[in-house]
C-alpha cells in the first residue's frame, strides 16, 4: 500500500478504497470521510501518514448514485478481526497439540524432531509478523491440561519471538530463539511430575531438584546436537542481571541475549498463569513487577520490547473504562503503550454488546476516548461472564 500524508487526507477526505492506520487496522472505509476531529487525534497520537491503495474522490459511490449502503469501517474491522482471531486461535491450539505430541515422543522414545519444530515455528513467526496482536492475546486461549508445561512452553515461545521480532532479529535467529523458548523447560520432564506440579511448599531438597532443570535441559538439548546458542539459552534462563540467579550466578552481558529475552518472557508468563502452587496475577501488575526489576534482575531492553508488544494493559486482558464500560484490549498503540484499542463488551449503561465495537483509549479520559481505569479482577470477569 502507498503512504498518504495526513495533509492529503485533510484535503481529500474520501478515498475509493479502505484507508489503513497500519497494515492491519482499517481506519476509514470508502463511504466514511476523515473528519477534522479524527485528523487532530491522529496528529496527537504522532501519526504522520496513513495507507491506502485507492485514489481520492469527491464523494463515495453511494452519494454519487443516490444509493445507500450499510457498509462501514466498524463492520469491515469486525470481519477482519474475526478472521485474524480465528486464524490465530487455530494455530495456537494446533501448536499446543504439537507440543504435547513432541514432549510425549521425547519421554517415550527419546526423540526430538528439530526440523518439524523449526517448521512449526516458521508458521508462528509469520503470524506474529502479519497479525501480532491476535496471537499475543494469551488470556483468551484457555487450555485445560494436567501439566502446565505444554502451554507454558508455547506462551514463552510466543512472547520471546515477539520481543525478538521487535528487536529486529533476522529470521534465522528468530527460529533459534523460538526453539530455545519452546524447549527451555524440557529438563522438567526428567523430574517427577508430582514434584513440579505439587500444590504445596517444597522442602529445601525438593527445591534443589527443581533448580536442576536448566542443567538437565542443557544436557538433553546438547544430546540432540542443537547449537550452543540454543542449549545455553535453556541453561541460563533463570540467571539474573545482578548475578543472583541460578545455576551459575552469571551477571550482565555474560548472560546470552536469548537467555535475557527468555528470562523476561518466562517470568511474565509464570506470573500471569495459574499454577498448582500459586495464583495468577493480572497482566498489568506483572509488567509493573518486571519494571521494578529492570536492570537488576531483568534486561531493560527486553522489558521495554515486551511492553511495546503487549501495551501497559496487555492484549487480551479485560479492563474497566472511565465511562463505566468494560472491554478487552485487542490492539496495541505503539506510540502510546498506555492507551491501547479496546473492544467494548459491556457499554456504559450495562448492556452487553452483540456487535463489534471498538474505542480508542486516552490517558485523560474523554467522552470519545475513555481512559482505562484498571484491569478487571478475575472475580469480576467471572461475574460478568467476560471470558
Amino acid at each position: 500500500m502507498k503512504s498518504i500524508p495526513l495533509s492529503e487526507l485533510r484535503q481529500n477526505p474520501y478515498f475509493d478504497a479502505p484507508v489503513y492506520l497500519d497494515d492491519q487496522y482499517i481506519l476509514l472505509s470508502p463511504d466514511v470521510h476523515a473528519t477534522p476531529d479524527l485528523l487532530s487525534r491522529l496528529e496527537r497520537w504522532g501519526y504522520e501518514v496513513v495507507y491506502c491503495d485507492g485514489r481520492p474522490v469527491e464523494a463515495p459511490a453511494y452519494l454519487a448514485t443516490g444509493k445507500t449502503t450499510a457498509a462501514n469501517s466498524t463492520l469491515e474491522l469486525d470481519v477482519k478481526e474475526k478472521q485474524q482471531t480465528e486464524k490465530a486461535r487455530k494455530l495456537y491450539y494446533g501448536l499446543i497439540t504439537f507440543i504435547v505430541d513432541t514432549f510425549n515422543r521425547f519421554l517415550e522414545a527419546n526423540r526430538l524432531d528439530l526440523a518439524a519444530i523449526a517448521e512449526r515455528l516458521k508458521e508462528l513467526i509469520e503470524l506474529l509478523k502479519s497479525s501480532r496482536d491476535t496471537i499475543l492475546r494469551l488470556p483468551e486461549y484457555m487450555y485445560i491440561s494436567d501439566n502446565y508445561l505444554h502451554q507454558h512452553s508455547l506462551n514463552c515461545a510466543i512472547l520471546s519471538l515477539a520481543i525478538g521480532d521487535s528487536q529486529r532479529l533476522p529470521p534465522h535467529r528468530l527460529i533459534e530463539l523460538g526453539i530455545s523458548a519452546l524447549l527451555h523447560d524440557i529438563g522438567m520432564l526428567k523430574i517427577p511430575v508430582g514434584l513440579y506440579m505439587a500444590a504445596r511448599p517444597l522442602s529445601p531438597k525438593e527445591w534443589q531438584m527443581i533448580k536442576a532443570h536448566p542443567m538437565l535441559s542443557y544436557r538433553i538439548l546438547k544430546g540432540f546436537s542443537v547449537s550452543d546458542t540454543i542449549a545455553h539459552t535453556a541453561y541460563e534462563h533463570h540467571e539474573r542481571m545482578n548475578g543472583t540467579g541460578y545455576p551459575r550466578a552469571l551477571a550482565g552481558e555474560k548472560i546470552t541475549l536469548y537467555s535475557r529475552i527468555l528470562a523476561v518472557a518466562d517470568s511474565y508468563e509464570s506470573m500471569t498463569t495459574k499454577r498448582p502452587f500459586k495464583t495468577k496475577r493480572e497482566g498489568h501488575a506483572a509488567l509493573v513487577e518486571l519494571l521494578k526489576g529492570r536492570g537488576v534482575f531483568y534486561d531493560e531492553a527486553a522489558i521495554r520490547a515486551l511492553i511495546y508488544c503487549l501495551s501497559v494493559y496487555p492484549l487480551g486482558t479485560t479492563v474497566l473504562l472511565s465511562n463505566g464500560a468494560m472491554g478487552r484490549v485487542i490492539r496495541t498503540n505503539p506510540r502510546s503503550p498506555k492507551t491501547p484499542i479496546v473492544q467494548i463488551l459491556i457499554d456504559r449503561d450495562g448492556n452487553r454488546l452483540a456487535e463489534f465495537a471498538v474505542a480508542s483509549s486516552s490517558e485523560a479520559g474523554t467522552e470519545q476516548e475513555p481512559a482505562i481505569r484498571r484491569n478487571l479482577s478475575w472475580k469480576e470477569v467471572e461475574a460478568h461472564n467476560l471470558y
